[in-house]
């Protein structure tokens, strides 16, 4: 399994490299606003830009046709999910760390250390990259590059017909649904605590995953290369 996740790395250094500058920059950018961006707000997209690493590996390796040349060696299909689940944990991690400390060290940051290395922040990007590329990795496992544009054009599609519906009916059900989650959310956390709710989130973080990557397994076991 190593030596899968190393030759994902070798052959992706290029392209992961570029997307980390892009969004390094584009982290530098949001971290400096002089209203000063939310240390939530920036953990959040921190977590959102972060979960692409482990998607560009599936996603080039299907545009330069390598996934049968991959399956060719010695290595099972099932060897092969589980080398980029583990390496998506690993790339997530350093990820959150990498914006982070940008922002930290940025000389025009408006965003402290002591702010962003709080567990609660820390947690919340890690949820955010978790949960995205979960989602991702079964779509783009069994379809490729067609597997991520399916999952963004659907959840656009679907947040333009919502948001249209709400506009046309002039209904609040979006606002009140939001806020019953953040009720839900807030009574929870006041009921197990900080640590409680944490070791809940990090429960439910790893049942994703693993379902996560059941699906993936599955779905690339199926997949005619």
């Amino acid at each position: 399994m190593l030596k899968v996740m190393m030759k994902d790395l070798i052959m992706n250094r290029t392209a992961l490299v570029a997307n980390l500058f892009i969004m390094g920059g584009f982290l530098v950018f949001m971290s400096s606003w002089e209203e000063g961006a939310p240390v939530g707000t920036y953990a959040f997209f921190s977590g959102l830009m972060m979960a692409f690493g482990p998607v560009i590996i599936v996603t080039r390796e299907d545009k330069f046709k390598a996934m049968a040349l991959g399956c060719s060696l010695p290595v099972t299909r099932e060897t092969i999910v589980r080398s980029r689940y583990v390496l998506a944990i690993g790339l997530a991690v350093l990820g959150i760390l990498f914006a982070f400390s940008l922002a930290a060290l940025a000389p025009t940051s408006e965003l402290s250390a002591a702010e962003l290395f709080r567990p609660k922040i820390v947690l919340r990007a890690l949820s955010v990259t978790t949960l995205l590329f979960a989602l991702l990795l079964p779509f783009t496992f069994r379809f490729g590059a067609f597997g991520l544009i399916l999952v963004l054009a659907t959840s656009q599609v679907l947040g333009i017909v919502a948001l249209t519906m709400v506009k046309l009916t002039r209904s609040s059900v979006d606002k009140r649904f939001v806020d019953s989650i953040g009720r839900a959310v807030g009574s929870l956390y006041a009921r197990l605590g900080p640590v409680g709710f944490d070791l809940l989130l990090a429960a439910f973080l790893a049942a994703v995953l693993l379902a996560s990557y059941g699906l993936s397994v599955w779905a690339f076991k199926w997949r005619d290369l």
